[in-house]
């Protein structure tokens, strides 16, 4: 859990503040890993409750869509969301609250973040090779010795249109 007291800012006036720096080891986030979340975020007291937002740094360890290979991911995530103030019903615009004793928790909102960060298909690297389908030998650290079977004699007729 990554948790912060903030209950002084749910009493304060318009626009106080508050820096939450965030310098930790590996975190797990349900069903996410991380190597490491650093950043700052900035905690301010708006109109019916807390608007959180900076800049946090991490890692993902992932696999390749290509070569199945494990590797490591650095992702940015970009924070901006407002918490509920304790006591307000819930709202389909603001899902967090900040707790009655006055503590956020910023877990469930970094684990979002995490996940809009990973692509759509994760590659190890942009020349990634793949895995070969008839033999399964990795491209990226093996040549493949499968001969290539031409093209498929049901549309060989095809060639001669071209």
């Amino acid at each position: 859990m990554i948790r912060f007291d903030v209950s002084f800012l749910v009493k304060a006036r318009l626009g106080a503040s508050l820096a939450l720096d965030i310098d930790t080891g590996p975190q797990e986030l349900t069903d996410l890993q991380l190597n490491f979340l650093r950043g700052t975020l900035q905690a301010v007291r708006v109109q019916g409750g807390l608007l959180v937002r900076g800049t946090v740094e991490s890692e993902l360890g992932l696999e390749c869509v290509r070569c199945l290979s494990p590797f490591v991911l650095p992702i940015t995530l970009d924070v901006e969301e407002t918490f509920r103030l304790p006591g307000t019903g819930p709202k389909p615009e603001m899902p967090y609250a900040v707790s009655n004793d006055g503590w956020i928790d910023l877990a469930p909102l970094l684990r979002e973040q995490a996940w809009l960060a990973i692509p759509m298909k994760p590659l190890c690297s942009s020349e990634s090779g793949c895995l070969c389908a008839h033999c399964g030998a990795n491209r990226n650290l093996e040549p493949c010795t499968c001969e290539v079977e031409g093209i498929d004699p049901r549309l060989a007729v095809l060639k001669d249109l071209l």
